[in-house]
């Protein structure tokens, strides 16, 4: 997956996951991707502590939300992840 495909694909994920359409992906709307990425991959949920530490990754300017550029980081980090698997 080259940057564009990337950066594409992260922000057609953030808008599906942005159900407010606030242009930011809140805390609970962060929890809910991550659970059900947890189940795609047929794996325990994510604990409060874990959902925390993303955030903190991912939430550069600490407003407690996360811009589609903050988010990019995370699919920049799933596809190192899941490219090592």
């Amino acid at each position: 997956m080259n940057s564009l495909q990337l950066i594409e694909f992260c922000n057609r994920v953030f808008e599906k996951y942005d159900k407010n359409k606030s242009g930011f992906i809140e805390i609970d709307e962060l929890t809910t991707l991550l659970n059900n990425l947890a189940k795609e991959i047929n794996s325990q949920l994510p604990t409060q502590k874990e959902i925390d530490y993303i955030v903190n990754y991912l939430d550069t300017n600490n407003d407690n939300k996360i811009s589609k550029t903050e988010f990019q980081k995370l699919g920049k980090l799933m596809v190192k992840v899941l490219g090592s698997a």
